[in-house]
């Protein structure tokens, strides 16, 4: 194994190996814990809508002395219910821009109630104040109505994709995210090769390659499990500075979560090194002594 021919390969594509075993692994993750399903499961398990539901109701009543409309015309026709079916609109809409590599079509969920308020309070203003109902009270009711969708749909889009679909950061991320599974085969894929290189350098000793591989994967998971344990135990997602309540739990459960499980992965990568350097010793001892006999004490 000390021989220059076949260890300093065998170090390099080891290293090679270590930092295609962590892309992988971080790949593999982004996979299975990024979806619109799992998004809307971390919103219902941290109940945003308990959080939304109080922000939209002050926001309404402080905008009172501006618009005039009382907040009970929107607050009366929301319910944690329609929040809920807001947030996972903007959620499938923007994973649908992401599969697709289109934009994110608009999210406006249909409320009738909402709607149906704002006519009777615009009819009731008229009627009382002989206001003409022309074309410029059509005109600020459609605008009361459509801000309204707006208001509620910036409140709701807790993870704010409308936000990155404005500033092009969603196209960009479907340009990576629609090609993750390519990407996932392609990097196994080396790491299959990988496997395969350091099995044909050590061709006369097989054996090594699995020391190498073993090697790979616990430095692999020591590389991805120290930092991660330290960001969880340090709680170092909290000190985000996210104004709006709802926002800042939907983004740190969501790095909480993708950080407890890529820790997870790389405890397991690091054992499975163990694992291997245990049956590599085990086994190279075995062909260095193969005639030794346990001595029978009398």
């Amino acid at each position: 194994m000390k021989k220059i021919s076949t260890y300093l390969p065998s170090l390099i594509v080891s290293i090679l190996l270590v930092f295609l075993t962590i892309a992988g692994s971080a790949m593999l993750l982004v996979d299975i814990n990024i979806s619109g399903e799992k998004l809307k499961k971390l919103a219902q398990k941290n109940s945003l809508e308990t959080s939304i539901y109080p922000e939209i109701s002050k926001y309404y009543k402080d905008k009172y002395n501006t618009t005039g409309i009382p907040a009970e015309v929107f607050m009366d026709a929301i319910d944690e219910n329609y929040i809920r079916s807001y947030e996972e609109a903007y959620i499938d809409s923007a994973f649908e821009a992401l599969e697709s590599g289109t934009k994110m079509a608009s999210v406006h969920p249909k409320n009738a109630k909402l709607e149906e308020n704002i006519d009777n309070f615009f009819n009731s203003f008229a009627e009382k104040n002989n206001y003409e109902k022309d074309d410029n009270f059509g005109l600020k009711l459609r605008n009361t109505k459509e801000n309204a969708y707006t208001t509620i749909g910036s409140f709701c889009d807790v993870y704010k994709f409308s936000s990155m679909n404005q500033h092009g950061i969603l196209s960009k991320l479907a340009k990576v995210y629609s090609h993750r599974i390519e990407a996932s085969i392609a990097v196994l894929g080396a790491i299959v090769l990988m496997i395969i290189l350091l099995t044909l350098i050590n061709h006369k000793k097989k054996i090594t390659a699995m020391y190498w591989c073993g090697v790979s994967s616990i430095v692999a998971g020591i590389l991805g499990a120290v930092p991660s344990i330290y960001l969880i135990a340090a709680r170092y997602y909290d000190s985000f500075t996210i104004k709006q309540v709802p926002v800042f739990k939907a983004f740190t459960s969501l790095m909480y979560k993708y950080t407890e499980a890529f820790a997870a992965a790389s405890i397991a990568l690091a054992v499975i090194g163990i694992s291997l350097m245990v049956i590599y010793g085990v086994t190279h001892e075995k062909k260095k002594y193969p005639n030794v006999k346990p001595t029978k004490i009398n």
